[in-house]
This record gives C-alpha cells, sequence and structure tokens, in this order.
C-alpha cells in the first residue's frame, strides 16, 4: 500500500506545476516505485546545495550515495520509497529521475572466428601488407598516407569505454596504458575477474584492438602509440547491464586525467522493465550519458560514440548518439553501401545523424580466449565503426594537437564523401582523414568579398595549420568570366599562394574561381568561389549625381570621383572630364589625361542651365565612361534680366529608374504681372493648370520660379506634372506643351510624356 501511495503523489508532482519549488519529477520514476523496493535516482541540486550537502541528506533518510557529478551537479543513489517521497518536496533538488539500467536495443554486435590464418583471410598489397586483414578500414579512411608520414596517435590522451580489456593479451604488447579504472567492482583492474560472467571483456577487448593491437601481419591498431585510459563501465552479468551513473562517473574521470579523445561502443535505448526512453525523447537535451557527453566536448574532449544497430528504421538511434557535439557514428561495408543494421536518425528535434560512417562490416579484430590467449575473427556492428573513427581522430589530433572537438569535427564534414549533401542514413559520410589531416581549415582564399577592390584582380590564399610534412603544395587556379560566357579567363598552375589576372576588366563583369591545392604527399582539395565576384566601376562620381537633380550656388564647382585600384602595368587610370549642357548636348567644359579623381573649371559656367557631366577612365586603350544619373544647375539669386521659361526636366518622363516620377517646370519673371502656366495637348486644349494658385494669387512678382532650396533636388513641387488632368485621370502618351502666360509674352516648351510609371 505505501508504494503504490508513493506512486500516486509523485505522479502528482510530475503533472504539476504549482509547486515552483519543488523538484520536477521523471514520470518513469512512479512505474520504477511500483516494482522496486529499493530505487536507483539520479537528485539533480539546484546551485545553492553542495554535492557534499546532498549526500548527507541521502544518508540522513536511509538511502546510499553512488556517484557523485560535477558536471552534471548531480548525485546517483539508492534510496527507499519514503526517501523518494522526501526528495519531491525538497525544494533543493531540481530534478528526480531513475538511473537508467539498460537493455540494448537492436541487433547485437556480431563475432565470426577466422576460418583460415589470417593471411589468407585478406592478401594485403604491400604497402600495408604490416596491417595485415586490418587493413581494409585504413584504406577505405584514407589513413595509410598518415601512417607513412609517421602519425600513430602519439601524445593523445584516449579513453575507451567499454565492457573490460584483456590488457595482457598479445594483441596489446607495447600498448600504453596511463590509468584504467573498473567502475564496476570499483578497482583499477580492467580485466575479467572472479566475478565477472566469462564473456565480460570480450566486447572492450574487440573495440580496443581495432585502435592498440601492435601483432605485424596479423593486426595492427590505427593509434598503437596513444596513451590509453581504459574505463571498465558496463556489467555484463544481468539483463540490466549499464548504469548511467558509471557512464557518468567514467567520463569525468578521463576528464580529470587529461583526455583528449573518448571512443564509448556503449549506447542504450530501453530499460529493463520494457520502458525506455522514446524517440520524441532523444533531443540532446534528456539522457543523463548525452548530457554529460555533451559536457565533456564542452570542456575540450572529443567524444565518439555509436548510433547503434537497430536500423534501417529511421529514428532508432541511441543515447549519447542524439549529443549535439558528440561524433556519431554509423557503420558502412567496404564499398562505401551503408550497413542495414545501422541505426539512422534523426533526432527529436530534427538534427541529421549520425555525424559520419565508418567501416563496420566484416571488420577485423581480436577476441580474448580462455587462459590468456586470442584468436581473431570478423566482427559487425557500429561498435567497430566507432573506434575505427576515433582512432583516424587520434592521427588528426597527433597533428593537430591545438583543435578542439567542433573544430576537428568541421575539418572531418569538409572533406567527408557526402558533404554535399548529408542525410539521416550516412551523415556527412565516411571523411577522408587525410585530406582533413592537411587541410583541416581548407584552403582560404584572403580578402575577397562580393566585389573586388581592384580591376586587375589579384588573388591570394593560405593552407590554414597544414602540417610541415604536407608542404610545399601545387596550386592551380581558375578563373572564369560568368558574364553570359563562362569564358575561362586564366588557368595556371603555380607553386606560389598569390596571382595576378594580369589584364584589367570592366566594372560590372562577374568572375567566379576554382582553385585545386595538392600537397607534398598528394593530398588534393579543391575550393570554389562562394558566390560570384563583381568587378568594381572604374569611376564612381561623388559630386553632382543625385539621380533627381541638384541645386548649386558655385559657379565654378569642384567635381570628384573615386576609382578602384589599378595596378601597373596597366594602370594607372587618366581621366578625360565633360561637361555638358542637359539641354542640347553642348559641351562647356572639358579637360583629357588628368592623374588625379578631382576637377574644377577654369571659368564660370553659366548661371540657371542644366548640366550634366562625365569622367571617362583610360588604362592604355581601354576605356570606360560613367555619366552623372542627374543634372544640377547653378541658381542665381539676382533678380533676372529677361522673363524666361526653361525646359522642363527630366524630359521624357517619368524615369522610374532614377526615382522621378513627375516632370519639373523652371522659369524667370522680369516683370511682375499676373501669370498663368498650363499644359496643353497638341490641339491646344488644356490638360491641367498649374498656375495661378491660391497659395501664390494670380500676381507674380519678379524672380525665379521652380527652384528648391539650394543643395536640395528636383524642385519646388507646387511646379511639377505628373501627367495627370485636372481630374486626376492619366493622360495617354505622347506629347503636350507647356505654356507659360506672362506680361512679356508666352512661352512654349514640349514636353514628351511616356506613359504612367508601373
Amino acid at each position: 500500500m505505501r508504494r503504490a501511495l508513493g506512486a500516486a503523489a509523485l505522479l502528482a508532482l510530475a503533472a504539476t506545476t504549482a509547486a515552483a519549488q519543488r523538484p520536477a519529477v521523471s514520470p518513469r520514476l512512479a512505474v520504477a516505485l511500483q516494482r522496486d523496493s529499493l530505487h536507483p535516482v539520479w537528485l539533480f541540486a539546484r546551485p545553492a546545495l553542495t554535492l557534499d550537502s546532498l549526500r548527507g541528506w541521502i544518508v540522513a533518510h536511509g538511502g546510499t550515495p553512488r556517484r557523485a557529478s560535477r558536471w552534471l551537479h548531480a548525485v546517483s543513489a539508492v534510496l527507499p520509497p519514503a526517501a523518494v517521497e522526501a526528495a519531491g518536496r525538497f525544494g533543493a533538488l531540481r530534478r528526480i529521475q531513475p538511473v537508467a539500467r539498460y537493455r540494448r536495443r537492436g541487433a547485437p554486435d556480431t563475432f565470426e572466428p577466422a576460418l583460415a590464418p589470417p593471411g589468407a583471410v585478406f592478401p594485403a598489397p604491400a604497402q600495408d601488407s604490416v596491417f595485415g586483414p586490418s587493413a581494409m578500414p585504413l584504406r577505405r579512411l584514407n589513413l595509410f598516407p598518415l601512417v607513412e608520414n609517421g602519425l600513430t596517435g602519439a601524445g593523445v590522451r584516449l579513453a575507451v569505454l567499454d565492457t573490460g580489456f584483456e590488457t595482457e593479451i598479445e594483441t596489446f604488447v607495447g600498448a600504453t596504458i596511463g590509468a584504467q579504472q573498473d567502475f564496476i567492482f570499483n578497482d583499477s583492474i580492467v580485466r575479467n575477474e572472479a566475478a565477472d560472467a566469462a564473456s565480460a571483456s570480450t566486447h572492450g577487448t574487440s573495440v580496443w584492438s581495432l585502435l592498440a593491437a601492435r601483432v605485424p601481419e596479423t593486426m595492427m591498431g590505427i593509434a598503437p602509440d596513444a596513451t590509453y585510459l581504459l574505463a571498465k563501465t558496463e556489467d555484463v552479468r544481468s539483463e540490466t547491464p549499464l548504469e548511467e551513473d558509471n557512464y557518468v562517473a567514467a567520463l569525468e574521470w578521463a576528464d580529470s586525467l587529461g583526455a583528449h579523445l573518448v571512443s564509448s561502443s556503449l549506447g542504450y535505448l530501453g530499460f529493463d522493465d520494457g520502458s525506455g526512453y522514446a524517440p520524441d525523447d532523444l533531443n540532446g537535451d534528456i539522457a543523463v550519458t548525452t548530457r554529460a557527453a555533451d559536457s565533456a566536448v564542452a570542456r575540450g574532449i572529443v567524444v565518439v560514440t555509436a548510433m547503434g544497430n537497430g536500423g534501417p528504421t529511421p529514428r532508432t538511434l541511441i543515447t549519447p548518439a542524439d549529443g549535439d557535439s558528440v561524433l556519431s557514428v554509423g557503420a558502412e561495408d567496404s564499398t562505401g553501401a551503408v550497413a542495414g543494421f545501422s541505426s539512422r536518425g534523426p533526432t527529436a528535434d530534427n538534427r541529421i545523424k549520425p555525424d559520419f560512417t565508418a567501416p563496420g562490416v566484416a571488420i577485423w579484430v581480436a577476441s580474448p580466449q580462455a587462459g590468456g590467449g586470442v584468436s581473431y575473427g570478423r566482427g559487425s556492428g557500429t561498435s567497430y565503426a566507432t573506434p575505427i573513427l576515433a582512432g583516424g581522430a587520434a592521427l588528426f589530433l597527433e597533428a593537430h594537437p591545438g583543435y578542439d572537438p567542433i573544430a576537428l569535427r568541421s575539418a572531418l564534414r569538409r572533406h567527408a564523401d557526402q558533404r554535399a549533401a548529408p542525410d539521416n542514413a550516412r551523415g556527412w559520410g565516411r571523411p577522408d582523414l587525410h585530406a582533413a589531416t592537411v587541410y583541416p581549415a581548407g584552403v582560404a582564399m584572403n580578402e575577397l568579398g562580393d566585389t573586388l577592390t581592384s580591376v586587375v584582380p589579384r588573388f591570394t590564399w593560405t593552407v590554414p595549420d597544414a602540417p610541415a610534412f604536407a608542404r610545399p603544395f601545387a596550386f592551380r587556379l581558375r578563373v572564369t568570366n560568368e558574364n553570359g560566357t563562362s569564358l575561362t579567363l586564366l588557368d595556371t598552375t603555380l607553386a606560389d599562394t598569390t596571382v595576378s589576372l594580369g589584364a584589367a576588366l570592366h566594372g560590372g563583369v562577374r568572375l567566379s574561381w576554382f582553385l585545386t591545392a595538392t600537397s607534398a604527399d598528394s593530398a588534393v582539395t579543391t575550393a570554389v568561389s562562394p558566390a560570384t565576384l563583381t568587378v568594381p566601376a572604374w569611376v564612381t562620381l561623388e559630386t553632382l549625381d543625385n539621380p533627381a537633380g541638384t541645386t548649386i550656388r558655385d559657379f565654378r564647382p569642384e567635381f570628384r570621383w573615386r576609382s578602384p585600384d589599378a595596378p601597373a602595368p596597366p594602370g594607372p587610370f587618366l581621366y578625360d572630364v565633360r561637361v555638358t549642357r542637359a539641354d542640347n548636348g553642348q559641351i562647356e567644359a572639358a579637360v583629357d589625361s588628368l592623374a588625379t579623381t578631382t576637377y574644377v573649371p577654369a571659368f564660370d559656367l553659366e548661371r540657371n542651365t542644366p548640366y550634366r557631366w562625365s569622367v571617362t577612365a583610360r588604362l592604355g586603350g581601354d576605356v570606360e565612361t560613367v555619366m552623372s544619373r542627374g543634372s544640377f544647375v547653378i541658381v542665381d539669386d539676382t533678380s533676372p534680366p529677361v522673363t524666361v521659361l526653361f525646359q522642363n526636366f527630366p524630359n521624357p518622363f517619368p524615369q522610374p529608374s532614377t526615382g522621378q516620377l513627375t516632370t519639373c517646370f523652371w522659369f524667370d519673371l522680369a516683370v511682375e504681372g499676373v501669370v498663368r502656366l498650363e499644359i496643353l495637348d497638341l490641339r491646344g486644349l488644356p490638360i491641367r493648370r498649374l498656375l495661378p494658385r491660391n497659395d501664390l494669387g494670380p500676381v507674380l512678382r519678379r524672380g525665379r520660379y521652380g527652384r528648391p532650396e539650394v543643395g536640395d533636388p528636383g524642385c519646388d513641387t507646387r511646379f511639377t506634372w505628373d501627367g495627370t488632368t485636372e481630374a486626376g485621370v492619366n493622360v495617354n502618351p505622347g506629347v503636350y506643351l507647356a505654356k507659360l502666360t506672362t506680361a512679356e509674352g508666352v512661352f512654349f516648351k514640349r514636353i514628351v510624356f511616356t506613359g504612367p510609371a508601373p
């Protein structure tokens, strides 16, 4: 009865949010209460509660502390039901959930002893004969070039978490064991002990052999000179082989010993009572093993873990493969086809998993035998794909000891065979470890944005973090013109990391580049421009270039422009400047062969006359000309001596490309009087009246009309026409007349209306 009441109370705690100061309680704990009288649970403390204080609370309530995790700020413990109920009321706790006691879900890893001597099983080519039957994974991950350059994992501290390890068999003669810890019996012996099942160390030994074996012509591990931290975390004697707290404790132990890399061929989904994590739980934030693995990565440890053998159904991955930062590994065969048993993603939050695949079918491994013997044979499972990729990562870290886990992952992704289209069967695919190690950051093209800074483009690149054995490099650079032709402008092979195109290109030309690098030991990578590059215009006007027009008072304005870099040869630029009347195109001022980017006319320009100006930039016999987008007028503030109606502008109108949707009228009035300004059609019929108007009255004083304030674009909006009638209806495209009636006479100008702006 007491247990039933406890379960009901915990279910109520899990379902309510009213008790904000009480810990959250996993619904699975209520199920466990129905089954057991003693309950292994995780107690997650709030920051103010120390782990030592939490241990004291556990003991005071009749429980037994098991493991403390400083990463999770939690303690696992075995509690009686009354203590579990008390924990549910303990406000210093953040969450309570059962310690997962797992059963494997999916196909088990397999092992078949060899039926013939190793040499007959796997005839190897001469270059890798020393590896014998264990050579295939090294070929598939392209590891042999790294081995030939002397990489063996030296200097890398690699932790292996598994069922146990027969450290004294011939397979591991010469292996360096930095530390070993049995988290089942809490001692420092990871070999089988008297209380172990006979097969306890089989799985771990086979996994470790892929990393540390050293039996030439029979079996060689990928990283035989790494320093190994061996953690026995899985108890195979029962149907509850692993408890999460052992796994978490082993990760923290490895961290305390300076591990750079963890290989874990453990991962589970189902609890021993038939329940377990549902696919929706595998979001990287729920399973304790996943959270601990991501915490290890956050501390700079590369964590490589198995995807599981539950495929080919989607969402069959296991914990901690759902971690955001871990490298989860699926299995493929020797042809690159994904293994049917290899678990698939995605995670519950739709992240792609696995991260990578590695050989995991018919893999040559060692298997311990009774009496200290060993046999060799072939095994299959993501358990074997995992240490194979971890071994490659160890060689990478030997070459790049400063790389953090995310940088390593990026390097592997950059050189994986499915990088262009990762999916939930193979992730980014099988990485090329040779290319990833030689080009961990790829090839970086320097200082190239979307727009170039020179009309004679210069390409400079680097190979960041390339190891010494990879140098020198040979490069091939190809540059193409993408303006509709894809014409090759440059295709050259060189040893240097910089090259100039050699010829000037016109502004607006779009380029793409393709760079291939080949290392001294034949590693090849290719870099491609992520977007087309645009050559800058030879000239950009900096003054008097407003599309809507500009008014000024300076009779000798300064014309300024800028140009991009034009190295010699063919540079530098020389410039020809022209100032022309906007109404008739007549050149009013000109200069040739300027070496500077400013020009001031030697004489005054006419007042009240619309001008435009242009600059022609010359490189040798090649030229590029730019014209001001709008006109400018020098405003005369004196009283006009004569009455005149200036040509409307822009004309034709409207000009949507420059934002000019109306046309502007300027006129000078020399004699005060009644003024009318009208728009007529060619038959003389009135279309629109602009003057007189109420705010000005019928009589206008002497003056200059239509101009805006000095420096402003356009004109006084009272003297504009938008192509509509008095009723606001659009007129038809065509020619119309502006009629100015004054005391000194009637003046006309022709207007070209091209139709309403779209």
